[in-house]
C-alpha cells in the first residue's frame, strides 16, 4: 500500500471478503479513500495487487 498523503510504502494483509472504501496509513494516520469511482476498493487504487474481489473477475473473464 503507498499512502497518497506522505507516500510511504508499507504491506497491509487484504481482506478477503468486503468492500473497503476507506484506509489509515500506518505512519502518517491519516485516513484516505477511493480516488476514482471505478476503482473497487483502496486496494485497487493505493496497493501494487488489485484486491481479491478484482482478481476472481479477471479470471471468470477470461
Amino acid at each position: 500500500m503507498s499512502c497518497p498523503i506522505c507516500g510511504s510504502k508499507y504491506k497491509e494483509k487484504m481482506p478477503q471478503i468486503g468492500k473497503h472504501i476507506n484506509s489509515r496509513c500506518v505512519f502518517c494516520h491519516t485516513l484516505f479513500g477511493i480516488k476514482d469511482t471505478n476503482d473497487c476498493c483502496v486496494y485497487c487504487t493505493y496497493s501494487d495487487k488489485i484486491c481479491p474481489k478484482a482478481q476472481m473477475k479477471i479470471k471468470k473473464n477470461k
